[in-house]
Formats: structure tokens, C-alpha cells, sequence
């Protein structure tokens, strides 16, 4: 693969150093096996992972230019928060996302921990209350908390009844006493999880398209390779062996690395679908195929 990677960068052109927004979890698996493996340094990278614990924070760094690259949830570009005209070059799965509540049906009296009130993951789980628990929620029932890992460590703790996860948090969820009630797959199946974001100007420049493919090779040899080596990434990057077992099942599932990479317009759709059942006034700025970057899919 060396002679492969190495062919990414240019002739003469220098290491280019990359920063990259990321979340915490196992849905990371492929960058995190790209880094250990040098994959990125032979293609020329230099790349630096930094871990955010909202999504918030994560904008917040984008629009200050913090980011060269980030991974996040596409629906982010259609809230017309983002600076710098970002566009989404790659799509990635990170398994179903999940809702998993204490054990007992939804009650109005719930309060589900959500990252932002306005985020995809929170539509996820208005969708799944509604559609697969019919138990509908209303805006003062949720409960900004951060994060997957932030939310998922609040359960324990009794201030909230239920939110939204992903691999390995679901399973652990599940593991104590959170069990499942519904997953985006049964209210929205079509929709994107996560996209590799960069900024217009910079989509189609080398660095960009390189990080894109080493993403892609990297995850095709996880899933060619199978649990072992996906575990074995999980546990160089210092995922605990409890998470790396529950994570592996929902990784190898659907919705997770085996996701196509195209940014598709029907993916798109799907996300701006979600957005505009739980938010009615909302219109997009711009045009959805505008969002997607050159030559990563229709």
C-alpha cells in the first residue's frame, strides 16, 4: 500500500499539515487506524486529531478556522451556521443511531439529553419516540448535554430518562439497564450519519482529495480484515476492551463502515427531510447538490 499512498501527494509538493475535527467513539475507527498504521504520513500528511465534545464546539472551531477537515453530521450544513462555505467530500457511517431509554415506556414527564436541540441526532430521536414509541416528544422535554460520550454518562447519573447513541454506546447503554427503543434505520433510513467536511476552496485541492482516499482505503482494509483488526484499532487508540466488544457488532451492521462513501443527493434529502419535520419554518440557504463536493457523488 506504501507505493499507493505515496502516490497521492504531487511531485515536490510538501508534508502538508492537517488539524481535524473529530467526535469521541468507535465510529473513528478508520482515521484511527490510517494515523497508527502512518497511512496519512505516507501520503503526505501530517495529521492532527482533536476531539471536540459538542457540536457546538466543534462549529465554533470550524468558523474560527481551527479545522481543516472535519467529521461531523451533514446536517450541520444545513443550518446555515457554518463559515468558510464548507462542502461535504465523503460520507461515513458510524452504525445505527440508536434511542435507548431507562427501563419502561416514555413518559411525558421525560427529559431526553440531546446535544443541540436543533442537531440531527435530536431529530433521530423525536422521530423514533414518535414514529416507532408513539410517544411524541415536545421542545421543553430535551436536554442539552453535549456530546455522544457526555450524554451516554449521563444516563447513570438520573438527570435525564433516555437520548440518542451510536457504537459502543449503545451496547453499553443497553449493558446498564438503558435498553433500546428504536433506531434511525426504522424512521429514516436513508439518511447520512457523518461527512468529512472541508471547505470549498480546498475541496478538490490534493491534500483534501488524499485525506478522502486514505480515509477510504483504510476503512476497506478494516472491513476486509474483519472484528480482529477493527478491534485490535479500537484498542491502540485506548478504547477500553468493554467498548471495543460492544462497538465491533454495530461497526460490521448496517449504517456502519460498509456505508458508501458518495455524498448522494438522496442521503442529502433524507437529512433536510428530517430537519424540516421537526422544524417546519426551516428553509434550506442554499441548494442541497451545492453542499456536496465535487465529484464525491450525485
Amino acid at each position: 500500500m506504501t507505493t499507493e499512498l505515496s502516490a497521492l501527494r504531487p511531485p515536490g509538493e510538501p508534508t502538508r499539515q492537517l488539524t481535524v475535527g473529530v467526535f469521541p467513539g468507535a465510529g473513528g475507527v478508520h482515521y484511527y487506524h490510517a494515523v497508527d498504521s502512518g497511512y496519512f504520513q505516507q501520503a503526505g500528511l501530517e495529521v492532527n486529531l482533536v476531539q471536540v465534545v459538542s457540536s457546538d464546539q466543534q462549529m465554533a472551531g470550524w468558523n474560527d478556522g481551527n479545522f481543516d477537515i472535519m467529521h461531523t453530521s451533514p446536517d450541520h450544513l444545513l443550518r446555515g451556521l457554518l463559515k468558510r462555505d464548507p462542502v461535504a467530500v465523503r460520507a461515513e457511517g458510524m452504525g445505527e443511531l440508536a434511542v435507548h431509554r431507562r427501563p419502561g415506556a416514555p413518559l411525558p414527564t421525560d427529559r431526553w439529553a440531546v446535544d443541540n436541540a436543533q442537531s440531527a441526532f435530536a431529530f433521530v430521536l423525536r422521530a423514533v419516540l414518535a414514529d416507532v414509541a408513539d410517544s411524541p416528544v415536545t421542545d421543553d422535554q430535551l436536554v442539552p448535554v453535549g456530546g455522544t460520550l457526555q450524554r451516554f454518562q449521563a444516563l447513570p447519573t438520573g438527570a435525564v430518562d433516555g437520548t440518542t447513541l451510536h457504537p459502543p454506546f449503545d451496547a453499553l447503554a443497553d449493558e446498564k439497564g438503558f435498553p433500546r427503543v428504536g433506531g434511525h434505520l426504522q424512521v429514516a433510513p436513508d439518511l447520512i450519519t457523518n461527512v468529512v467536511v472541508a471547505p470549498r476552496e480546498t475541496a478538490t485541492a490534493w491534500h483534501t482529495r488524499a485525506y478522502a482516499e486514505v480515509c477510504r482505503m483504510s476503512t476497506e482494509e478494516l472491513l476486509a480484515s474483519g472484528a480482529p483488526a477493527i478491534e485490535a484499532a479500537l484498542l491502540r487508540h485506548g478504547l477500553p476492551q468493554a467498548g471495543v466488544g460492544a462497538a465491533v457488532p454495530g461497526l460490521l451492521g448496517p449504517a456502519g463502515l460498509s456505508t458508501p462513501p458518495e455524498v448522494t443527493l438522496r442521503g442529502m434529502e433524507a437529512v433536510a427531510g428530517l430537519r424540516r419535520r421537526f422544524a417546519p419554518d426551516w428553509q434550506p440557504a442554499c441548494s442541497l447538490t451545492s453542499l456536496i463536493g465535487p465529484g464525491t457523488g450525485r
